[in-house]
């Protein structure tokens, strides 16, 4: 840690509590973990919450890189940590709560934890546990989730919260909490240095650009991308089909990470599926797609579990064209499909087959291995296909569904964090706080929502590619 580092986490611990506004790829991640390394050198422990499980990965590694030992942090979500007490202490929440979480109900766990933290005995506790508590991606806050916080600092008075309001695109959680009004009554606002640290030795101007744009996103108005010249961007007209897929494949570099963007999850899988595996779908980590899947799995002994099998393999990846209409149909009537001939897809008919023939959960996994070691199959919902398999596997001859085992497997990566990839396709949503080489924003027509925009934007070390109809796009305030 240099010292400068040093004498800002020093003034911002001191200043507890409060809050700090800093905008993306300025050393937000860095500052957290540099106040909780300070903290840990007091003899000080220090609770660490943020909203995802990116983040948790995030700041865990940064953690690690700092040399902070581990027993003198917790890091957690707010919803895990929410959780954990609502679960610990279930006569105070008034809420019972199951093996595994389901966070669907994450706002019942949070209601139920605020009632812990408010019991006396628990402000102990957490005194006694705590020094501080250090809050990252407070814009993204509910009303909910900021009483929570307000509750545990009732027993960790050293709070810290960090945030950035253009970033705020967590708004599907109910009523939000006001950067202006409900946060900086409760932590009065402490100015931090702003350097652009994410695009140091990549591309500096790109970093400085990003920081001069945040004043007309926050005004709103038209975003005209052919007005800037900055080195690493550029705007490519979507002339025809082809375009996009193009755009994405003309990045060659194995050892640079691509993200591809856009706002809604159709039109992500759709990317990724013209773009034939070679893009890998990031999924929610509530596992939306695999939830609607697995409702329409039928229960073992029903020979429907082929055509379900066929029809899931199909929607998440490329390269079966030929488990067409008379072969879908075949299974759906639970008939036999390997007399068909179909270049490279005969084990796949033959493991179909079997299915029909002995339509367990065991014999349906036996199945999907096959499928996966057939190289006509082009993945690109990797994530999906491997958990939602997982969960089945998991489900076979215990007295667990699979939807079951699924909120399992999910929470499982809450826990570890994602793997690398290096070619994502992705919603803005869920790659807030991580940081690639290269941006690709499929359809600027789509980001009208400055703080969707800004946070798509602020991913890229390197270069931003803006594909759309249109350079402009006219910036709603309030989106």
């Amino acid at each position: 840690m240099d010292e400068t580092s040093l004498q800002v986490a020093e003034g911002l611990l001191a200043a507890a509590p409060c809050s700090v506004t800093l905008p993306a790829g300025t050393g937000k991640t860095q500052l957290v973990a540099t106040a909780a390394a300070l903290a840990g050198g007091e003899g000080q422990r220090s609770l660490i919450l943020t909203h995802t499980n990116a983040g948790v990965d995030a700041i865990r590694r940064r953690l690690r890189l700092l040399g902070v030992p581990a027993a003198s942090t917790r890091v957690e979500t707010l919803a895990s940590w929410a959780f954990a007490l609502t679960r610990s202490y279930p006569g105070i929440a008034g809420v019972m709560t199951p093996a595994v979480p389901n966070w669907a109900d994450s706002n019942v766990y949070v209601q139920g934890a605020i009632a812990v933290a408010h019991a006396r005995a628990l402000r102990e506790v957490m005194r006694h546990s705590f020094g501080y508590l250090l809050v990252d991606e407070y814009q993204d806050c509910s009303a909910l989730q900021h009483k929570f916080v307000l509750a545990l600092g009732a027993g960790i008075e050293k709070t810290v919260v960090f945030g950035d309001p253009l970033q705020a695109i967590f708004t599907f959680g109910g009523p939000m909490a006001s950067w202006e009004d409900d946060v900086a009554a409760a932590f009065p606002g402490h100015r931090v240095p702003t350097y652009p640290h994410r695009w140091a030795g990549h591309n500096r101007d790109l970093g400085e650009w990003l920081l001069q744009l945040r004043a007309l996103l926050q005004t709103g108005a038209t975003f005209d991308i052919t007005t800037h010249d900055v080195p690493g961007l550029r705007f490519v007209t979507n002339s025809d089909p082809t375009t996009l897929p193009r755009v994405a494949q003309g990045f060659t570099s194995p050892t640079e990470s691509v993200v591809l963007l856009d706002k809604w999850a159709p039109d992500v899988a759709r990317h990724a599926g013209r773009l034939n595996g070679r893009f890998l779908v990031m999924e929610d980590i509530g596992a939306r797609f695999m939830h609607e899947h697995l409702a329409q799995l039928p229960d073992e002994g029903d020979p429907s579990v082929a055509h379900w099998l066929a029809t899931f393999a199909k929607d998440c990846g490329t390269g079966l064209g030929q488990l067409d209409r008379p072969v879908l149909e075949r299974l759906a009537q639970h008939q036999g499909v390997a007399h068909y001939r179909r270049e490279g897809i005969t084990d796949i008919l033959q493991a179909l087959d079997r299915l029909v023939q002995n339509p367990t959960y065991q014999e349906l996994s036996a199945a999907t291995e096959v499928m996966y070691r057939n190289h006509t199959l082009k993945l690109y919902r990797r994530e999906a296909w491997r958990d939602t398999c997982e969960a089945i596997r998991l489900s076979a001859g215990s007295d667990f569904s699979a939807v079951d085992m699924l909120h399992q497997v999910r929470d499982r990566l809450r826990r570890t964090g994602r793997g690398p990839e290096n070619r994502i396709a992705s919603r803005t949503l869920l790659v807030k706080g991580l940081e690639y080489d290269h941006v690709v924003i499929a359809d600027l027509g789509n980001f009208a929502d400055p703080c969707n925009l800004y946070v798509a934007l602020s991913r890229a070390r390197k270069t931003i590619t803006i594909v759309g109809r249109s350079p402009r796009v006219l910036l709603r305030t309030g989106a």
